[in-house]
């Protein structure tokens, strides 16, 4: 069943890719074709020249992007996988945009195209800057970039590396050499417009405020982005704050309107200085506030279990029907390591039976641990009351009876910091993380969520 299932995800990866680079290089036929009918010629740098060093440039660059989807095919076909998961998602992500971006170059382009241009050069298109061009001098090579790069990541192998980065490296002269033509046919217009934009994107020299601009900017598409990737991987809008994400797309997007605002000089309604300097003195602290205790909790994700303690903990994480979801399967899988390498280890399988479970979490992780890894049923202490953190560990030491014993408490990596801090409230004295594994790419959603949780117990601490 498990290759069954990751057998329909590798093909489902595949499909994924083969759509966007099936996109991608339909746009790009449609354009030359549409170009060809109007008559347009692509070639002008090279055209008309003798065999020098231009037309090897020329010819190796059309060498390189034949050669690049020819290389990217093979490896999606063959299925090569050299990165983790979360690299895959990421992969989709820059082909992903890299279609868009294409796509939108394209069509801010197709406005321009005339009957042609004459082979004396008398008749010539317009300079494109308006819409995608104002923020890329050369949006379609970014789009083949991006796809180059998104692919790459998601079918890494060393000869589609290679044959990727030629095919960039050639695309990136290939630029150096329009510039020089440019210039030479568009004079001072092209001189000017290289100085407010720039060659791959942004908007010419960087400045402060235009720096922030574009975090803000990136932080917006990634949080759309990865808002659709947990609701694809983590089980839909029932997964628990997915919304923060499309809260965190906003207030970004908000932010690049406004600093656009203020780059172009277009703000109509400026913030007295006061509000001004309150918001960056709170946004700084809250900042700082939420990188420190993000550090803590990752920090807890890696930290080394003792050896030989008398009990672990696994604390319970929602069933579907009788089988665990994932987060508990990896809790249970690690629970059953730590149990195969600590022989004289006791385990208390904590959690009991929601609404819409058919038997108790600490049942579900006894019939795993025996019947999936081998443990011997006397070495389990089912815990089947508690319906949280606090219970599960509140009523486990109970059943241990003596707060000193050696404990270690097994749960999500990104979960560890608040168990831990929970366990030493409930009276715990001598307590141990067993990080479990921590599941990307909901993992990044997870960790982002704990820190409201952590702020939550110290909130409750504090009353």
């Amino acid at each position: 069943m498990a290759l069954k299932i990751n057998g329909m995800v590798k093909m489902t990866y595949r499909i994924i890719a083969l759509f966007f680079m099936l996109v991608f290089y339909g746009i790009y036929f449609t354009k030359m074709m549409l170009q060809k009918k109007k008559g347009i010629v692509t070639d002008q740098i090279a055209k008309g020249k003798s065999r020098d060093k231009g037309y090897y440039i020329e010819l190796t660059m059309k060498i390189a992007t034949y050669l690049a989807p020819f290389a990217e095919v093979i490896s999606i076909v063959l299925g090569t996988v050299g990165f983790p998961l979360m690299f895959r998602i990421i992969g989709m992500y820059f082909a992903f945009v890299g279609d868009i971006v294409f796509f939108t170059s394209v069509y801010t382009m197709r406005d321009s195209w005339r009957a042609g241009v004459a082979e004396d050069d008398k008749e010539k298109r317009n300079l494109v800057t308006i819409g995608i061009y104002n923020y890329s001098r050369n949006p379609a090579f970014l789009g083949f970039d991006l796809v180059y790069i998104g692919i790459l990541l998601m079918f890494f192998n060393s000869i589609l590396l290679v044959i990727s980065v030629f095919a960039m490296v050639m695309l990136h002269l290939q630029i150096l050499r329009e510039e020089k033509f440019l210039e030479k046919i568009y004079g001072s217009e092209y001189t000017q417009y290289k100085g407010r934009t720039s060659r791959y994107a942004g908007m010419g020299r960087p400045t402060p405020s235009k720096i922030l601009m574009y975090i803000y900017f990136v932080l917006t598409i990634w949080s759309v982005l990865y808002y659709f990737t947990c609701l694809a991987y983590g089980g839909g809008l029932t997964l628990s704050w997915v919304w923060l994400w499309l809260i965190i797309a906003a207030f970004s997007a908000l932010r690049v309107f406004m600093l656009k605002r203020r780059i172009d000089g277009r703000e109509k309604k400026k913030l007295p200085a006061a509000v001004k300097w309150i918001y960056r003195v709170v946004f700084t602290v809250f900042l700082t506030y939420f990188a420190v205790t993000e550090v803590k909790i990752i920090r807890a994700m890696s930290a080394r279990p003792k050896e030989n303690l008398d009990y672990i903990i696994v604390l319970g994480a929602g069933l579907k029907g009788t089988e665990p979801s994932n987060q508990y399967k990896a809790r249970i899988r690690k629970a059953a390591e730590y149990l195969d390498e600590n022989e004289n280890t006791k385990i208390i399988a904590s959690g009991g039976q929601g609404n819409d479970e058919e038997i108790s979490e600490a049942e579900c992780a006894k019939r795993k641990l025996v019947s999936q890894y081998g443990i011997d049923e006397s070495r389990i202490i089912p815990e089947e009351k508690s319906t949280d953190t606090e219970e599960n560990l509140r009523y486990s030491l109970e059943i241990i009876g003596d707060p000193t014993i050696s404990t270690g408490i097994v749960t999500n990596g990104f979960h560890e910091l608040r168990a831990m801090s929970i366990a030493k409230r409930e009276g715990y004295k001598n307590v141990y993380s067993v990080p479990a594994k921590t599941l990307f790419p909901c993992g990044i959603h997870y960790v982002v969520r704990e820190f409201f949780g952590m702020t939550e117990f110290y909130i409750k601490n504090i009353y």
